[in-house]
């Protein structure tokens, strides 16, 4: 049987492809413009206009408006916004830090205390840390967990250790459940700094509760996510 010959869009659009997946073409770089493909491959700008449109809708790719069209960050896929970071974050084949921002007992505000079932007066544990995957930013957590069922918890340094990890291995306490909503969102100014993105650039903040096997409340989390770096799976749901 005679060969199909590919689409030279197509052509071009893999060649690309395999350069960004060999690690040739990085994160940020600059892709050869429409005019540089069309000489290159003896085609017309339409054809290698294609190329890179169907790179970007592929979410490979990204355009800067009056710069050109640049190689994307690898999407971080099927996260759900539930468990833990660091392992979801392994999961993938990635390897997960963080950076402690803030980490102290304060007296937590009306709503905290809502979501936490916790009396006024009580004190909590705020923990705020900035999530990277491969070392670069992708998140920024603040948790908000009842003193009075983990203490101590201060003495943990929680920028090498995951929180979950830590309430299992040193008080016995195993997350099980949790609750989560999500919305999209634009970043502020300091959020965009934290994230080195760009202010305007769309969010995913999750507020997301977190529960033992016999449903007490163990933490409080609010998430912020970038946009351009995941994309979230809520599972098979039973309609009707």
């Amino acid at each position: 049987m005679p060969q199909v010959q590919l689409p030279m869009y197509y052509r071009i659009e893999q060649g690309i492809l395999e350069q960004i997946q060999s690690g040739f073409l990085k994160p940020g770089e600059q892709l050869p413009t429409e005019a540089d493909l069309a000489e290159r491959h003896n085609v017309s700008r339409i054809t290698a206009k294609r190329a890179l449109d169907d790179l970007v809708h592929q979410g490979l790719a990204y355009r800067q408006q009056g710069k050109g069209t640049f190689v994307a960050s690898r999407r971080i896929r099927d996260i759900s916004g539930f468990g833990s970071f660091s392992e979801d974050i392994r999961s993938r084949g990635l390897t997960p830090s963080s950076q402690v921002l803030l980490f102290k007992e304060v007296y937590p505000d009306q709503d905290v205390r809502t979501r936490l079932n916790l009396a006024e007066g009580r004190r909590g544990y705020l923990l705020k840390r900035l999530r990277l995957a491969d070392g670069e930013p992708v998140a920024v957590e603040t948790a908000h967990l009842p003193c009075s069922l983990c203490p101590g918890l201060l003495e943990e340094d929680l920028a090498v250790q995951s929180l979950f990890t830590v309430l299992r291995d040193r008080y016995g306490i195993t997350p099980t459940w949790a609750d989560a909503e999500l919305e999209s969102r634009t970043a502020s100014k300091h959020e965009a700094g934290l994230l080195k993105m760009k202010v305007g650039r769309p969010v995913l903040e999750a507020r997301r509760t977190t529960f033992t096997a016999n449903y007490d409340v163990i933490e409080c989390v609010d998430s912020l996510y970038r946009g351009d770096r995941f994309t979230f799976y809520t599972g098979r749901q039973r309609l009707g």
